[in-house]
């Protein structure tokens, strides 16, 4: 069967949507599909015994489903997430072709920049037929490169977001917790490589606990050739993640100028109990208390808030931080704070800030707005040289193909695109 006219020239995305650029596209967005033995594959038998309670899911990515028909559509189309009323930019889910295997259907949970929207049913098969056919992509480096160049993707961020370990570490077996830890870094280093021909940067997670084991498992990973470690937003097991306690992890950080990501995770419904909330709650299950308190927003102006006031980047000037998948609605909110709590504060905890908090942010982090965000409104507070593209690829909530974000930005100057869609990134990688 000939290929739908509304599919687009490249043969994997919609024709009404492709953008062109003249230099390839940095990208801090991008993600995996992780197996199902990511945690397990590189551990010994005892500390699987270890690790987990009989029964007790290893990642946290798996869930169970219900077996009726129309729950697994959903699955397929949306993943875990749930559709509103009047469906994700006008399309309902029951009319989209599911996804031949569990991964959802990239963009399916988009508005504006939805693939599915105003398309034939015709078209859509054949579209859901081309994402089932990028799966190799979705789950390891080399197919991934290979669709990289097909989306004019010059480098991209690859979140990983690590997991597995909580169980231990909230059993007391701090010695299990790393040791999962480290298999799932193992895992990842065996599929993705942490920089693979220096075009797939993965942030390596390593869990802030025991300060002498995250130290050993960072040297580990940076001569692997590591250039980012991932830091979850929130508390460090009782302690904020810039406690001097941790010092000898960031000034290894600091030394080697690795970089650090802050990607979207919901690290705060331990909290819950607190708020007559499930404190094990994951976030397929939370309500909208759960959401607001607990997911986005909250956690990472604790974090940046902790970044600044604990004074992270005045005792580590090499110290640079991406911050993925938050957007930025709360951005100018919390900048303005910032500023007003230095002049309210006092004693500062450890050590005097090197400058305006605002100012030191613009400085040392960069951001990437969601992508159907009004981007104007975060230039308007920070300028656009903190600002950098994030596609959330190949997630349902992200976009398909990571060149439409050019018509979201298409009313800004050509030097401001260029800074937002590659140089931002490419600067705060070589600084």
């Amino acid at each position: 069967m000939p290929d739908s006219p509304q599919l687009g020239t490249r043969g994997i995305y919609v024709a009404d949507l492709e953008q062109s650029l003249d230099y390839g596209i940095f990208d801090a967005d991008h993600h995996l599909y992780a197996p199902s033995d990511a945690v397990t594959r590189y551990l010994s038998a005892e500390m699987i015994d270890r690790a987990w309670l009989p029964g007790e899911p290893r990642m946290l990515t798996e869930e169970e489903h219900e077996e009726d028909e129309d729950a697994d559509h959903e699955r397929r189309t949306l993943g875990v997430h749930s559709q509103p009323e009047g469906g994700h930019g006008g399309v309902d889910i029951t009319e989209l072709p599911a996804m031949a295997g569990s991964i959802p259907i990239p963009g399916a949970m988009l508005n504006r920049l939805n693939p599915m929207k105003d398309l034939d049913q015709l078209s859509r098969a054949q579209l859901v037929e081309r994402y089932n056919a990028m799966r190799p992509a979705f789950e390891k480096k080399d197919p991934r490169l290979a669709l990289m160049d097909l989306q004019n993707v010059e480098l991209a961020v690859l979140h990983a977001v690590g997991t597995g370990w909580e169980s231990a570490f909230g059993r007391g077996d701090i010695e299990a917790g790393y040791a999962v830890n480290s298999a799932y870094n193992d895992w990842l280093w065996e599929d993705w490589g942490y920089a693979h021909d220096d075009r797939i940067l993965v942030p390596v997670p390593i869990p802030l606990l025991d300060v002498d084991r995250a130290v050993a498992e960072l040297r580990r990973v940076l001569d692997r050739g590591a250039r980012f470690v991932d830091l979850p937003p929130g508390p460090a097991y009782g302690r904020s993640p810039f406690d001097p306690y941790f010092d000898p992890f960031w000034s290894l950080v600091n030394e080697t100028n690795t970089r650090v990501a802050v990607h979207l995770g919901g690290t705060y419904a331990r909290h819950g109990a607190e708020w007559s909330e499930d404190p094990n709650g994951r976030y397929q299950h939370f309500d909208g208390f759960q959401w607001v308190s607990y997911w986005g927003d909250r956690p990472i102006m604790d974090t940046v808030t902790a970044m600044v006031f604990h004074n992270l980047f005045g005792r580590f000037p090499n110290i640079r931080v991406l911050i993925a998948e938050f957007g930025t609605v709360w951005l100018p909110y919390l900048l303005r704070k910032l500023d007003h709590a230095m002049l309210l504060g006092r004693r500062p905890r450890w050590g005097t800030l090197p400058g305006r908090p605002s100012s030191i942010f613009k400085e040392r982090c960069v951001i990437a707005p969601f992508p159907e965000e009004n981007v104007s409104k975060a230039m308007d507070v920070v300028g656009s040289d903190c600002l950098v593209f994030g596609s959330d690829f190949p997630h349902s909530e992200g976009i398909p193909d990571p060149m439409q974000y050019v018509s979201q930005i298409r009313h800004l100057d050509d030097a401001t695109v260029r800074k937002i869609m590659r140089d931002n990134l490419s600067r705060f990688l070589d600084a």
